[in-house]
């Protein structure tokens, strides 16, 4: 199955200053960009790819060619000192976004909503000048 993605933005908001202070301890040790991304565990991707059996989006028997980014994959996170913050996603629906952080946890933290949006605006020029600066 080939689904197209579309782009959407998150708006996660806590659902109290308990959940808040218990988000912020139970991911304390993600200090980077790079801790926020790609470390799904095995049972957490297992939960997602019931979600998505449950929903008739995949084959039950279909685990072993699974990737979960063909889905619902995070972009880039927006995360402040609020009681709420944003993500940018690349996903099938809303619905797949809230079951892949619900598969991951988050669901006990925050409540989700995403927002359809269109795709990305950038100035590739100015984006040349940049990368030309990194390398």
């Amino acid at each position: 199955m080939n689904l197209k993605l579309k782009h959407y933005i998150a708006t996660h908001t806590f659902h109290s200053s308990d959940a808040l202070k218990g988000f912020k301890s139970a991911f304390k040790h993600r200090k980077k960009n790079s801790d926020w991304f790609n470390n799904e565990t095995v049972d957490a991707k297992k939960h997602f790819f019931r979600t998505l059996s449950d929903r008739k989006i995949v084959d039950e028997n279909s685990w072993d060619e699974f990737d979960s980014s063909n889905y619902a994959v995070l972009y880039q996170l927006f995360y402040g000192k609020g009681d709420f913050f944003f993500c940018h996603w690349h996903a099938i629906d809303e619905q797949s976004i809230i079951d892949r952080l619900a598969s991951n946890g988050g669901d006990k933290f925050f409540i989700t909503m995403a927002t359809l949006i269109d795709p990305p605006k950038i100035n590739v020029d100015r984006m040349q000048t940049y990368l030309q600066k990194l390398k």
